[in-house]
């Protein structure tokens, strides 16, 4: 089979960490290579054959082939591996044969074949306490373990327990996004916003355009305002629910004084204090100027979230966190959701979408590639300002 490899090299790592601007650089430095390969054989009795028909490159993806990534999560990965954990395939054998899946993409207990962890044992595999131990070797999820390959390949195998069948009414391109959009629902589920409340999402990728769509899709009434920088993300954010765009953090502190949501006030050393604002903000970018509007921009006691994968931070002021009560959730993907019935998260998100066909969640597919033409798909996904690219992914059709 045809399959996209990553092999991790600290010096190619460390150089495109700082010499990939350029977008042939990038690709070449990104240290992804097609080869061909065996297919996959399932380990044990509660395996099966997945034949994928699209995978999608995630954001994650991007930092970690451009040298973007921080160091703490090493332990949990190991290469050279097979990207991708945005699947979408066709079971081949089984009682699932024949049957469209989404994968749950994290490498918990079960699938490395040890008693359950707490963590596993409550249904949050993504924060699993073995990702390093059992029959694989380290790996946090498809993708960055090299004893199981991920989507970015013709078949891979997986465990029963990372199976979530998709409905009829979904189409392929909708259903390729469940996982961002799971991603997104995680953050957004244990608080769901009233219908008088005021949300700020910072970003218009992938995941915050996702938060949108997910507020939609859970029925969330919210005023919702979204900081899109290109017209075409602040579009495509009014198809998924958004009340408003702005381009910038200071155009959403400016209309949050012209609304009376909040107020700024000029300080010493050029500084600017804030009250009011958004009752919830969250950070799709994770950069420290965006973690640090999120901070300031909402209201005393409301919630700033965090899905932008950041790292390193440096110099960040936390200022707003105590002086206001903010309280700041981290979110990291997604598992069995309390108050939801107990469904896991991409079941709910796949069923909501068969439920709302009206909501165009398979729009943020804004580009689609075969894996023989992975460098094209890379230059888009690394530079989607140039590229308009919102998500890109690999489609493989029907399979080969």
């Amino acid at each position: 089979m045809d399959a996209l490899v990553y092999g991790f090299s600290p010096p190619r790592w460390l150089l495109a960490r700082h010499a990939g601007r350029l977008p042939a650089l990038a690709v070449a430095l990104s240290g992804v290579t097609l080869r061909r390969m065996p297919a996959p054989e399932p380990p044990g009795p509660d395996w099966v054959r997945v034949r994928v028909r699209m995978a999608g490159i995630c954001g994650t993806d991007v930092s970690a082939l451009t040298g973007q990534t921080g160091p703490q999560l090493s332990p949990f990965v190991s290469f050279p591996a097979v990207m991708g954990h945005e699947v979408l395939g066709v079971v081949e054998d089984g009682a699932w044969a024949g049957r469209r899946v989404v994968l749950d993409p994290f490498l918990g207990c079960r699938v490395r074949g040890l008693p359950e962890c707490p963590a596993c044992a409550a249904g949050q595999t993504a924060v699993c306490h073995r990702f390093a131990e059992g029959a694989l070797p380290p790996g946090m999820l498809l993708g960055y373990c090299r004893g199981l390959p991920g989507g970015w390949a013709e078949r891979l195998v997986a465990h029963v327990s990372q199976l979530h069948p998709v409905p009829n009414g979904v189409d392929d391109a909708s259903a390729v996004l469940a996982e961002p959009l799971a991603v997104a629902a995680h953050a957004v589920l244990p608080h769901l916003p009233e219908p008088a409340a005021r949300v700020l999402v910072i970003g218009a990728g992938t995941i915050g355009l996702s938060v949108v769509a997910a507020l939609t899709l859970l029925g969330a009434a919210a005023e919702t305002v979204v900081v899109a920088r290109r017209p075409a993300q602040a579009a495509l954010a009014a198809r998924l629910g958004a009340g408003r765009s702005v381009s910038g953090v200071g155009e959403a502190e400016r209309l949050a004084e012209e609304q009376g949501w909040g107020r700024g006030f000029p300080g010493l050393l050029g500084t600017r204090g804030w009250t009011g604002g958004f009752d919830q903000v969250f950070d799709a970018v994770g950069a420290p100027a965006t973690l640090a509007a999120a901070l300031r921009l909402t209201r005393a006691g409301g919630r700033a979230v965090l899905l932008g994968c950041s790292g390193l931070i440096p110099r960040l002021d936390l200022t707003a966190l105590w002086a206001h009560e903010i309280t700041v959730d981290g979110t990291f993907c997604y598992g069995r959701e309390a108050g939801a019935a107990d469904a896991h998260t991409l079941d709910l998100v796949l069923q909501r979408m068969a439920e709302r066909p009206d909501v165009p969640v398979r729009d943020l597919v804004t580009h689609r590639y075969p894996l023989q033409a992975y460098r094209q798909a890379l230059r888009a996904a690394f530079f989607h300002r140039q590229s308009g690219a919102v998500k890109v992914v690999f489609d493989l059709g029907e399979g080969a």
